[in-house]
């Protein structure tokens, strides 16, 4: 009976024990700031590494880093800095930093997936090379190792940033002239003076851009002056009003896989006039419409267009009374929008 009364102590004792041992597990994690990281040497490093100029190639390379501890398993993001030598300088009062970042496109991710483009345009960009000119001057070598360190951070969280402690290289990378240009769509009608949309006129018709305001968006602006309607025609006729539609390639009346407008079917007119709210027209557009909008200017009017191809043949389009510079900005639903601001010094 002894015996069993010392057992069931024991027993008693080690749940006790079990139970704050339990405890201390549960305690809630404290963050602390990460003080290394590494950065994995590429298992192709000595192999050639292919770059592209075109900026709607997908294709990556891979980096892998280990994950800094900042005391518990934080969502962290991750992404790379790139340079031309293994050492990598900070920009000064009297000096841009010699390196440049490149996006992760899976930022939660510690093995690193980089776009080939943006490797391509870093380098250009890093050994200065900024239009066509400084490409025919350049006569280093064409293929050329760059450095890599990675970063992390966990986003909102002052000083969880961190660098790696030691940068990796791939070392035979083909250098490429791939310096990004903004992107750009046509306005053809009235106030193109009615010209054909062919590439003979592809001087003329520099004047009549629309041209991305953040390279790569899909998302084009500019502002173009209405001449006033003929006071001899009819201001409620379509037929008689200033008419538009836009063109992504100088391809003639009839190519339908450029151009886009208010209506699928051709010479369909569109009045929009009455349709303007605090001096703003917005909707949606028909990819290979050949339909117009049309408005009736009793005078020459300045209107500043925007036009969206971020989705897909789906091209929405603003047009507001006006000249304005225009930014973006991102909408609820993830896309981009214009905002339109009046010009400096105006």
């Amino acid at each position: 009976m002894i015996k069993m009364n010392k057992l069931t102590y024991l027993l008693a004792g080690a749940l006790i024990a079990t139970a704050f041992t339990s405890c201390e597990d549960e305690k809630e994690p404290v963050y602390h700031n990460p003080t290394s990281m590494k950065i994995n040497t590429p298992a192709l490093q000595n192999q050639y590494l292919a770059t592209t100029a075109d900026m709607e190639n997908r294709s990556t390379f891979v980096l892998e880093t280990s994950q800094p501890d900042y005391g518990y398993s934080a969502i962290a993001t991750y992404g790379a800095q790139m340079c031309l030598s293994a050492d990598f300088k900070e920009a000064t009062d009297n000096q841009e930093a010699n390196y440049v970042t490149l996006t992760n496109q899976d930022p939660n991710n510690a093995v690193m997936s980089l776009r080939t483009y943006d490797l391509a345009v870093g380098m250009c960009k890093l050994l200065g090379i900024q239009n066509e000119e400084d490409w025919a001057a350049y006569q280093g070598d064409m293929e050329i190792p760059v450095y890599f360190r990675a970063t992390c951070e966990i986003p909102g969280v002052e000083g969880s940033f961190i660098v790696s402690d030691n940068a990796v290289s791939y070392n035979k990378v083909q250098l490429i002239y791939a310096v990004p240009t903004a992107g750009y769509i046509y306005i053809v009608g009235t106030v193109s003076e009615e010209k054909a949309p062919d590439a003979s006129l592809k001087d003329f018709y520099e004047n009549y851009r629309l041209i991305e305001p953040v390279i790569g968006s899909k998302v084009y602006a500019g502002s173009f002056e209405f001449p006033a309607c003929d006071p001899n025609k009819n201001p409620d006729s379509p037929d008689d009003q200033s008419w538009f539609r836009f063109y992504t390639e100088l391809n003639g009346w009839d190519d339908k896989n450029s151009q886009f407008g208010s209506h699928a079917d051709n010479f369909y007119n569109k009045p929009i006039g009455a349709d303007f709210v605090d001096g703003l027209y917005n909707a949606k557009a028909v990819w290979g419409g050949q339909g117009n909008w049309t408005i009736w200017f009793t005078e020459a009017t300045w209107m500043t267009i925007v036009c969206s191809l971020e989705q897909d043949k789906s091209p929405v389009v603003w047009f507001k009374y006006g000249k304005y510079d225009v930014t973006l900005e991102t909408d609820t639903n993830g896309l981009l929008s214009p905002v339109f601001n009046e010009p400096e010094g105006e």
